[in-house]
Formats: structure tokens, sequence, C-alpha cells
């Protein structure tokens, strides 16, 4: 198209007719404007999609990261449960004065254990470091940067920290003093050195109070995460369905 009009201009310019030749000139140079804007909206184009592919990739991942972590806090809870229950049942053993039995080793051995909240942040790390606004749903934004700012942070922050102060000031002292590990038939369990003295010990009956209060602290904070969890993998479920149409 070029060359044509070069031509054209060129026979205007041997014929003397310069309004003519002007013309086809500026013709010409709307015609490279044209052909620019054209190729910069087709650039526009491709890297708005690319942009795209690019976020809804990194929604895919979030909620792949989220679905383990659910998986992972279910079961917390439901071994938190578990605690809670065989703690019980030392309390109830203390209670109704009754003999040690063997049922409780690993109620005893379990005391100083618990299960460390696992947060799964590499894909929202990335998306950090490409920027937030990467998502532009900004509602759906500000739901993922409050899971993992605030309700994640409640699990490692107050939960967790709460568990190892709880251990490390309480917890674990008395238990070097009182209780014994036999790690030649398991890991997990231990025997109290004298139970009978230790049904009688307020301290150790205020630890397991404790202990089973941190265990329904961690239960409650679980569940309201859990909650906000599930909502938000939903949401950005119906986000991909909707970049994928």
């Amino acid at each position: 198209m070029i060359p044509f009009f070069r031509k054209i201009r060129k026979k205007m310019a041997d014929d003397n007719k310069p309004i003519k030749y002007l013309r086809y000139a500026i013709g010409e140079i709307a015609l490279v404007v044209i052909g620019i804007l054209i190729a910069l909206q087709i650039n526009n184009w491709n890297e708005d999609r690319k942009r795209q592919n690019e976020e809804v990739a990194l929604l895919s991942d979030i909620r792949l990261n989220l679905e383990t972590m659910l998986i992972n806090f279910i079961k917390d809870t439901t071994d938190n449960s578990i605690d809670i229950r065989v703690y019980g049942k030392i309390e109830s053993y203390i209670k109704n004065d009754l003999p040690y039995s063997n049922e409780l080793d690993t109620a005893i051995g379990s005391l100083t254990f618990w299960n460390s909240p696992f947060i799964n942040a590499s894909a929202y790390n990335t998306l950090q470091s490409k920027g937030l606004d990467l998502i532009k749903n900004e509602a759906l934004k500000n739901q993922i940067v409050k899971m993992y700012e605030y309700d994640a942070k409640r699990l490692t922050e107050d939960y967790e920290e709460g568990e190892k102060q709880l251990n490390s000031l309480i917890v674990d002292p008395f238990f070097a003093k009182h209780m014994r590990r036999l790690p030649k038939k398991s890991l997990v369990i231990a025997i109290p050195n004298d139970f009978e003295n230790l049904k009688k010990n307020d301290e150790f009956a205020n630890i397991l109070s404790m202990v089973i209060r941190q265990r329904k602290r961690g239960i409650v904070i679980y569940g309201e995460v859990i909650v906000e969890m599930k909502s938000l993998i939903h949401e950005i479920e119906k986000e991909v369905a909707l970049r994928n149409e």
C-alpha cells in the first residue's frame, strides 16, 4: 500500500500537481498513523490477555494452597478434639481416684505436643512480588489479603504462640520433673513417676485445665478461619470460571 502511494506521489510531483500531491501525502501519513494505532491496540490486547492469564494462574495456585491448608486445619481441629477428650480422661481418673492405667500412656505423652498450623503462602508471596493489583476483583483481592495477613496470622501469632508459651514456661518444666518417656516402646507415650501423688497435685490439675482451655481456643480459632477459607475458595473458583468464559 505504501509503495503504491509513493508511486502516485512521484507521478504528481513530476506532473507539477502540488495540491493533489499534498492530499496524497496527508493520506499516506494518516494511513501510517492508523497502522501504528492498530498495532498499539493489538499490543495492548495481547498484554491484557497475558495479564489475565497470569491472574487466573495465580488465583488457581492460591486456591490449591488454600485447599491444602484447609485439609490440614480440619485435621488439626480433629486432633485438638481428641486431645481434649484424652486429657479429660486423666481428669476423670483424678476426680474418681482411680489407679493408673496404661490407657493414659498416650494422653500423658501428648501433653507437650500439639499440631502447629501449616500456612502455605507460596502463591500469595508470588502475588505480592508481582503486585496485588494483578487481581482485578477488588473485593476478592481484599479477601485474599485478609486471609493471609489476618486470619492465618491468628493461628500462628495467637494460637500457636499461646501453645509455645504454655509449653515452654509451664508444661515442659513440670513434665520433666514428674513424667518419664519410654522411647524404647514409643516416642509419643509417657508415664507419671508417681501417679498417686500426681492425683493430689493441684499444679498438675491446673496444668491440665490450662492445656484443655488452650486446645479449645484452638478449635474456636481454627473453626473461624476454616469458615473464611471455604468462602474464599468458593469466590476464587467463581472468579476463575468468569475469567475463563
